[in-house]
């Protein structure tokens, strides 16, 4: 028997192998595309000859990204908690709660940080620094999200600390970690006044990279769509009052300015399917340079930590 997908615009009862709404041919949120059944619990696992052809051999559609962005926006709506008379600071704390775990040190040294789920703010930072924070890191695991997301669907398999691990450890490949950067600067440009935008982290990494043409032209290609993509995202839960009140917070603070602008000249390439291409061209050799001893002992390392936040997800 074949089981239904209403369409959340009209209400149209279409099949469920159904990409667009047979009546007014809008996108349909079909969880179809994000069935899951495997596991991936060891490396043997992930490094499986069938996982690799997969990845060689499939075709990251507009409809599946697009699915994709729903459901992550989806999470966070189920998952976000608001109380009366919130703070800035306390709204964008709880949107990223909605997503992460948390955690806040007073050590005054750094604006803060993101790993294994755990987002980590400095208090001794006034609250608008520690928005910028947030809003900052919170793109990161967004970014890890999404490539998470596409790699449950492509190998149609459920969500593990493995997996976490998996991307994590792509994340931290400099052509890849430029890339997420890139997004991290997007979402500060979109939501911060101009002053307090800094590109500092993406120009060190290009300089790193030695500013070659090629990793550059994909950032631009792969991090431009994904970063319209994490906005989209944030946009759902920072409406224009958030907006307006996180910058009067700037300036209630009366914050020296620490923009750092880009060291590039960005080039706006706005092509979803190409986006989908690199991504996959991304995935696909970070996956065969993982497939090395040498980063085994990594993404072991990095899955521990992640069952450590897997419990601590689990006890909130």
């Amino acid at each position: 028997m074949t089981s239904k997908v209403f369409c959340s615009i009209c209400g149209y009862e279409n099949n469920s192998n159904d990409r667009l709404c047979q009546r007014c041919n809008e996108l349909l949120h079909n969880d179809n595309l994000l069935f899951n059944n495997g596991n991936l619990n060891s490396l043997d696992d992930l490094f499986n000859t069938d996982y690799h052809q997969k990845l060689n051999d499939t075709v990251l559609t507009l409809d599946s990204y697009e699915v994709i962005i729903q459901n992550i926006i989806e999470i966070g709506e189920n998952r976000l908690i608001y109380r009366k008379n919130m703070t800035p600071l306390e709204r964008v704390i709880a949107i990223a709660q909605a997503y992460s775990i948390v955690i806040t040190k007073e050590l005054g040294n750094s604006y803060g940080e993101y790993a294994y789920n755990v987002i980590c703010i400095d208090k001794s930072f006034d609250s608008s620094i520690q928005i910028a924070t947030i809003i900052h890191e919170l793109t990161h695991h967004l970014f890890n999200e999404i490539l998470k997301h596409i790699l449950v669907c492509i190998w149609n398999v459920k969500k593990s600390p493995l997996l976490d691990a998996f991307v994590q450890t792509i994340a931290s490949l400099p052509p890849v970690l430029l890339a997420s950067e890139y997004c991290a600067s997007k979402s500060e440009e979109y939501y911060l006044p101009e002053e307090y935008v800094s590109f500092s982290s993406f120009n060190q990494i290009c300089e790193d990279l030695e500013f070659d043409e090629k990793v550059l032209l994909n950032t631009f290609i792969i991090a431009g769509g994904i970063s319209d993509s994490i906005i989209r995202i944030l946009s759902n839960f920072i409406d224009n009052d958030l907006e307006n009140r996180i910058r009067d917070e700037f300036e209630k603070n009366g914050v020296e300015g620490i923009a750092n602008p880009i060291c590039v000249e960005e080039r706006t390439i706005n092509n979803p399917i190409l986006r989908n291409v690199y991504i996959m061209d991304m995935l696909i050799e970070g996956y065969d340079l993982l497939n090395d001893d040498m980063y085994h002992h990594l993404i072991e390392r990095n899955k521990e930590l992640f069952e450590k936040s897997y419990d601590k997800l689990k006890s909130r």
